[in-house]
């Protein structure tokens, strides 16, 4: 026995799990507004900063001193004040910010919540439901990529496809598969002030909400959002861009989910997805990336697929090979990795 290796992962579980603990007092602190409060207001006593937000003062100077030590907020000893720095307020407050993260705290407690019923699924082969995880997966979802769609959807993703921009540009049609909660549908509407959107979504609790932000941001006159699997949509084309964001991996009939969208496309329509940057090996995900893909599949996405009888079970890390056997399964002719530079996905156009 080698104590060395002993004693060194078992020291590294302590930071893992102290890690998980880190991130549910951010999510605290993210629920109860005092990042934000912190960055209106500036610096602050316990005292000031529960007088500030109207909470206990005893709970308020324990979580500072958490956050202190986690090394996510500063102190002053001098005049007993705590204070977020400019570049820790981008990670926890903007939402703008291509840095935002608090979102993916809330896979903790949305994953953590499903335990009961993943074991479960671990000895009969079903799954766990989408709506079992709750809103706070809603929300990790939409949230955490919201500031990618606000920022690089309509700016950088799309001129990368110069004739569907082209189209954008003079009105054009474009259908998007898996929608959630709508954000990837409102930044294409803020960038093509002209284009007719239609998000699909088989989460009723997210298509909901989706048509509540298409209102508040003042696109619902142009994007349209439909609860319905997608493989049942009554929506017709054809659709200039047919567009799956980070869920065909999630899909318990991808190729079903394909075939649907190469007919809403048209013979002239374009299919883009884009979902992880996994790769085709073990090796080639064994990395930081490749094991939260991994982590991610086995507490969330490859259980909500396994609900559906004979599902495909995909999982996370859905690779180059995996999409092109899907795409080619669904009768496309061709399929292209977009030069599109991004850390967490991979973009493809399939030619219908």
């Amino acid at each position: 026995m080698d104590e060395q290796k002993i004693e060194a992962l078992a020291e590294r579980v302590l930071t893992e799990v102290n890690g998980a603990l880190g991130c549910l007092t951010i999510l605290v602190g993210h629920r109860l507004g005092l990042y934000r409060n912190l960055a209106d207001e500036g610096s602050a006593t316990p005292a000031e900063l529960a007088a500030r937000t109207g909470l206990a003062v005893r709970y308020v100077e324990e979580w500072l001193l958490a956050q202190v030590t986690g090394g996510y907020l500063d102190h002053d000893s001098a005049t007993g004040e705590y204070s977020i720095s400019p570049e820790h307020s981008a990670v926890f407050v903007d939402q703008d910010n291509p840095a935002y993260m608090t979102p993916f705290t809330q896979w903790i407690t949305t994953m953590s919540a499903v335990i009961p019923e993943l074991t479960e699924a671990f000895r009969t082969g079903g799954g766990v439901p989408y709506e079992a995880y709750g809103q706070d997966a809603i929300e990790a979802i939409g949230l955490g990529n919201r500031s990618m769609f606000v920022n690089d959807y309509a700016r950088s993703w799309i001129p990368a496809l110069p004739d569907v921009e082209a189209k954008l540009k003079n009105g054009g049609k474009v259908a998007e598969v898996g929608c959630g909660i709508g954000w990837s549908s409102i930044a294409l509407a803020h960038g093509f002030p002209t284009v007719a959107i239609d998000g699909i979504d088989i989460d009723e609790a997210s298509i909901t909400q989706a048509r509540d932000l298409a209102e508040e941001q003042g696109v619902s006159d142009r994007v349209a959002f439909h609860h319905t699997p997608v493989e049942q949509t009554e929506l017709t084309g054809p659709y200039d861009l047919v567009t799956a964001f980070e869920c065909l991996h999630d899909m318990p009939y991808p190729i079903d989910t394909l075939t649907k969208m190469r007919e809403l496309a048209g013979p002239s329509g374009v299919v883009l997805i884009a979902d992880e940057a996994a790769g085709d090996t073990l090796e080639e995900n064994t990395n930081l990336l490749g094991n939260f893909f991994y982590n991610a599949s086995i507490l969330h996405c490859l259980p909500q697929a396994m609900v559906f009888p004979d599902a495909a079970g995909t999982g996370t890390a859905i690779s180059p090979s995996t999409v092109r056997t899907y795409a080619e399964q669904a009768g496309f002719k061709s399929v292209e990795v977009v030069d599109i530079e991004n850390p967490f996905f991979r973009f493809y156009r399939l030619a219908p």
